[in-house]
This record gives C-alpha cells, structure tokens and sequence, in this order.
C-alpha cells in the first residue's frame, strides 16, 4: 500500500493540531483546579452562611446561651452545622446557626 505526499502532509497536520489542542486543555484544566480552592473554602465556610463559630456543641443546643443575649426567646436553640468550617478556632467550636431573633413590633 502506498500513501501518496500529500496524504503524508494532511496527516502531520492533524498530528500537530491534536498535540496543540491536547496542550490547551492541560492548561485549561490546571488553570481551573488552581482555583476551585478559593471558591471550597469560601463555599464551607461558616460565617459566610451566616453562622457563628462561638459556641461548643453543647452551647449551640442549649437555649440558654441564646437567651441570655437580647432578641433570642428563651425556649429556642442553636443548630450544629457540621457541613460548614470554622477556621482559625480551636477543634471543639463548630458552625452554629442561632435560632431566629423575635421580632419586637
């Protein structure tokens, strides 16, 4: 079987542009794992879901803590978040999200 030049030539061609294209998509996949790292921090973080990293997870479930500051009643409690961070505390503090302030009308 014999290939004719011109054939040869088409195939390098495409040899080249897949070797380009397979170069494009490494660039673009380490470009895009390099900043899912900011986007999970920010995304498990508890403050930024409006929880607060205070209280034990004893504390979070006891409705005194909350009632003791002004706004919360007195039966209410925290919930424990365990999906979301707090970081830059130490380990027995978690992602507490204080029961919901009575409003004053």
């Amino acid at each position: 079987m014999v290939i004719s030049k011109k054939a040869q030539q088409n195939m390098f061609w495409i040899v080249i542009g897949a070797v380009i294209a397979l170069v494009v998509m490494i660039i673009l996949i380490v470009m895009f794992t390099g900043k899912t790292g900011a986007l999970e921090g920010g995304l498990l973080d508890c403050q930024s879901k409006g929880g607060v990293c205070e209280y034990t997870s004893e504390d979070c479930k006891n409705s005194d803590s909350f009632s003791k500051t002004g706004g919360y009643s007195g039966e209410d409690a925290g919930t424990v978040a365990s999906a979301f961070q707090c970081s830059g505390v130490s380990s027995d503090i978690v992602c507490c999200f204080p029961p919901s302030k009575v409003s004053e009308d």
